[in-house]
């Protein structure tokens, strides 16, 4: 299925839970490049990474700081869109056990939620 109109779309939002860095979003979306799947559907063009700035409970984009976001595009079967959602949430409990493991401070929580179809 072509990217245009009328494909379907699906997000996953990588979000801060608190005020966070924008260096710490920008470490973790290095980290999340390298996850073997993200690399290889973003190759194939099947997905596309975005940061955007974390909307508040308004709606309005400021509030948490900036969120990583996962759109799946053309197609992609569910089964593909339920193991990235696994790989994101995995990427994040890595960086942050890494991120402690160099001794620095406690790394940011981030959700990890999937918007399912968000044509």
């Amino acid at each position: 299925m072509a990217s245009g109109e009328g494909a379907t779309r699906h997000e996953i939002r990588i979000r801060p839970v608190q005020e966070t860095s924008h260096s710490d979003v920008d470490a973790l979306l290095t980290w999340l490049m390298r996850e073997p799947l993200v690399k290889e559907k973003v190759e194939k063009g099947e997905l596309r990474v975005e940061q955007r700035a974390t909307p508040d409970e308004h709606g309005t984009p400021m509030g948490l700081g900036t969120e990583i976001v996962l759109v799946v595009l053309q197609g992609v079967v569910g089964v593909v869109v339920a193991a990235l959602l696994e790989q994101a949430k995995s990427a994040v409990r890595e960086w942050q056990e890494n991120r402690r493991s160099v001794g620095e401070d406690d790394p940011p929580d981030f959700d990890v939620t999937s918007d399912g179809d968000a044509r």
